[in-house]
């Protein structure tokens, strides 16, 4: 079986950028889990009187800059129901695992999917 050399780089091309997706989704996912356990810290911080705002690191700015959802005032409903999602965080016990943090991420992703996707219709 012969094949051509274009064939070739068009499939290495391909299988290159579904790698490249496939990292970028793992960063994603990573993100919003660092997001998530962070803002669980500093929500827990301040129900026991300490106001840890200042330690916030609002990881949604990149998280929405790599999903490519634009900073604009029509999206805020997107950022307004993240941040909303994100503080159900504060129920979930960590200390035996993150199966349920984890499915709360993948909740998060699939929503901003969800959302851009209408954005771009």
């Amino acid at each position: 079986m012969y094949l051509s050399p274009y064939f070739v780089c068009l499939c290495v091309n391909k299988i290159f950028v579904m790698g490249k997706e496939k990292t970028k989704r793992k960063l994603i996912l990573s993100l919003i889990k660092d997001d998530l356990i962070n803002s669980k810290l500093v929500n827990g911080l301040g129900d026991i009187g300490i106001n840890a705002d200042d330690y916030l690191l609002h990881l949604s700015d990149t998280i929405f800059k790599l999903m490519e959802i634009s900073d604009t005032r029509s999206n805020e409903f997107i950022y307004e129901n993240y941040l909303d999602i994100v503080k159900r965080s504060k129920y979930i016990n960590i200390t035996n695992g993150h199966d349920r943090l984890d499915n709360l991420v993948e909740e998060i992703y699939s929503y901003l999917l969800h959302e851009k996707s209408k954005l771009k219709n």
